[in-house]
């Protein structure tokens, strides 16, 4: 070997080993900070007002996970904008581990009906977590002459009835367009800065439907101040044995379900994602998934995996489903 060579070789080998040291020390350094992690409460943004399902689903496991993670968690409600302005704040938080985001049915739809927005769905977000879902329950005011599906599917062919939603984008909004589109029944929507007003204008009678989830509509089933005629997954809900699904009235292969999922900013450690990831998981204990099975929710603790898979699935999914239902910003 010439000198020539013989210097570019050890030269390539010292470069070499000048960047390997230097990735050695920058995964030390991450596993440094992990390990000292957390030092200050973790904040838990949700994109909605307080009393919406979502908001009970979280804080049921909140106090259980804030024991695994070691540090309080903060839950912070931001309602409005159908969950962009709690999103974008997130998205642009920095990527530590201490601010997280709920993420749900309407943050992988948005994209497909908002426009433009602020972030990147797919490349701003580090999913952590799936926790739960569950299936809606399309509720009316009681004192509507309507007892039953069909006779809703009649009435709103001859009567011009109202939804609400917390806003252009999110489940109930997803879900009653495809209902509109699937029976060919003209509603109008009326969207809220939150979940938990355009339900109890449901039961104020302003407005006349809303698909809602068991968990924040169970009580109001019981006192018969709503009506539950129909529910959007494609089995019946145990605690609704005598109440059809919208797929077995007409509808084949109808299905609308609300998950539940938690995500950080894009550039988390992975070591810190993996530490959320376990905590969130094993913070559904059998004890919570008891009080989330009373209440309609479905507890499903799967990793950041699953979670990105899903989102993946209905970034294309509501892609198509604005296309053919001409979904908007209206």
């Amino acid at each position: 070997m010439t000198t020539d060579r013989l210097w570019q070789v050890t030269h390539t080998l010292a470069r070499l080993s000048a960047l390997l040291l230097c990735i050695a020390l920058t995964l030390a350094a991450i596993d440094a900070k992990a390990a000292d992690w957390p030092s200050s409460p973790i904040h838990i943004i949700l994109p909605f007002t307080p009393g919406a399902s979502t908001d009970v689903v979280v804080r049921t496991v909140a106090p259980k996970f804030s024991e695994l993670i070691g540090a309080p968690a903060v839950i912070e409600n931001r309602g409005g904008a159908g969950g962009l302005i709690a999103t974008e704040s997130v998205a642009t938080a920095k990527p530590d581990g201490y601010t997280l985001l709920v993420v749900t049915t309407s943050f992988a739809a948005q994209p497909a009906i908002m426009g433009k927005l602020p972030y990147d769905t797919a490349h701003d977000f580090a999913p952590v977590a799936l926790i739960a879902d569950l299936p809606g329950v399309l509720v009316i005011n009681s004192k509507l002459p309507i007892k039953s599906f069909a006779e809703f599917l009649d009435y709103a062919k001859t009567h011009r009835l109202t939804y609400g939603s917390a806003g252009v984008g999110t489940f109930p909004h997803l879900g009653m367009e495809l209902l509109k589109s699937r029976a060919g029944i003209p509603m109008t929507h009326v969207p809220y800065k939150g979940a938990a007003q355009a339900l109890a204008d449901v039961i104020g009678g302003q407005i006349d439907v809303k698909l809602d989830a068991y968990v924040s509509s169970a009580g109001h089933l019981a006192d018969g101040t709503l009506r539950a005629i129909a529910v959007s997954s494609l089995t019946r809900l145990p605690e609704l044995p005598d109440v059809p699904t919208i797929a077995e009235s007409g509808f084949p292969g109808f299905e609308v379900t609300y998950w539940i999922g938690v995500a950080a900013p894009a550039g988390v450690p992975e070591p810190i994602r993996t530490q959320l990831e376990r905590a969130f998981i094993a913070s559904l204990t059998a004890e919570n998934k008891a009080s989330l099975a009373k209440q309609g929710v479905r507890a499903v603790g799967q990793g950041h995996d699953a979670l990105q898979s899903l989102i993946a699935r209905e970034l294309a999914q509501w892609q198509k489903l604005a296309g053919e239902t001409d979904l908007s910003v209206k």
